[in-house]
């Protein structure tokens, strides 16, 4: 641009904020490194563990069918209530959650809270029984109906369950739409609700037991599914017996902290009981050696290429990630192993660069 159309642009730009007296700042901002360095989360935004759930962000409770993902959501409703722990993850304050669902019917939802106390989860939790057309959000009535419904009530959560109620299909511009239209259900700031979406994963493969961050590949549709959400958790079964109950649950992806341990635990009605007794290394693979690594895993922690790790730094993504044992982990980056072809020794000494 030249001056004028510059200065045109300028005056333009400043008449049509002040027709609509939109505020600079809400529009765009920009921070110093001191004011970045010390921010601090307005009391009552960080709801379950360390950032696991934090009100204004969005996160994924993925599993496959019947795992026990629609229960999960009504025990976080239930921990929010009672500030008990979620999973083992810590609940900072009582906090109320509204589930958008379309899974289950009131006979099921009777059976599920008539094992609670439902006194004290009164005035936290509000769930919905599958709606007459599904959850149609691009429904008008629908839409503006649910919105007076978050309005009146003011959940810390907003949880819709599944996701496929809600995407038209799995392409990457249909599921960042349709997640703009669920944040457009709420105002958009920081002490905004938390979304939760609930998701399916896809059939593992044969003898595929995905483990860690590697979870995170498992949700069924666009990748946009887990690029998204701040924070994500799948819920697997502990093993392929119809009678067997228990289930493990894992954090896959925590943006803003830690993911923490996995864990086990008993399906319920209502809520989950801890498993103390569990074999991992039965759950993980014989002698703890999971599934075998691939190709895929270690461009994975490589970034594609585009970041360079120490060995001790790529050995723990590796169990981290596929859930091998140590000595796997050390054979798959051997320079002269079978990944020779794209594993190179890098700079510092000690480190490991990937080449497509």
């Amino acid at each position: 641009m030249n001056s004028d159309e510059i200065s045109n642009f300028e005056k333009e730009m400043t008449e049509n904020s002040q027709e609509n007296k939109i505020p600079a700042k809400s529009l765009l901002e920009f921070l110093t490194p001191k004011t970045a360095r010390d921010y601090l989360p307005p009391p009552g935004m960080i709801l379950v563990g360390e950032n696991h759930v934090v009100r204004g962000s969005v996160f994924v409770i993925g599993g496959a069918p019947g795992v026990g993902k629609s229960r999960a959501s009504v025990a976080l409703a239930v921990a929010g209530a009672t500030a008990r722990p979620w999973f083992g993850l810590r609940v900072h304050r009582p906090f109320k959650t509204m589930i958008v669902q379309n899974e289950n019917g009131r006979i099921r939802l009777s059976e599920e809270f008539f094992a609670m106390n439902c006194d004290e989860l009164e005035d936290f939790v509000r769930i919905s029984p599958p709606p007459p057309f599904g959850i149609a959000l691009r429904n008008g009535d629908f839409f503006r109906a649910l919105a007076a419904e978050i309005t009146a009530f003011k959940p810390d959560v907003l949880l819709v369950d599944p996701w496929n109620a809600v995407a038209q299909d799995d392409k990457a511009r249909d599921y960042l739409e349709t997640f703009e239209l669920i944040r457009s259900l709420v105002p958009a700031s920081d002490m905004s609700p938390a979304i939760g979406i609930v998701a399916h994963t896809r059939k593992p493969k044969h003898d595929e037991r995905s483990s860690g961050r590697g979870l995170l590949n498992l949700l069924a549709g666009s990748y946009v599914l887990g690029s998204v959400p701040r924070s994500a958790f799948v819920i697997q079964p502990a093993s392929d017996a119809p009678e067997d109950n228990r289930v493990v649950f894992t954090c896959c992806k925590n943006n803003d902290g830690p993911m923490g341990e996995q864990s086990a635990w008993i399906r319920r009605n209502g809520l989950f009981e801890s498993v103390t007794d569990f074999d991992w290394e039965e759950f993980r693979g014989k002698g703890g050696e999971g599934r075998s690594i691939s190709a895929d895993d270690l461009a994975s922690i490589f970034e594609d290429g585009t970041r360079i790790l120490t060995k001790q730094e790529a050995v723990n993504l590796l169990m981290d990630t596929t859930g091998c044992a140590k000595s796997a982990a050390y054979n798959a980056l051997k320079t002269n192993g079978r990944f020779a072809k794209n594993l190179a020794a890098a700079f510092p000494k000690g480190s490991l660069k990937w080449k497509s």
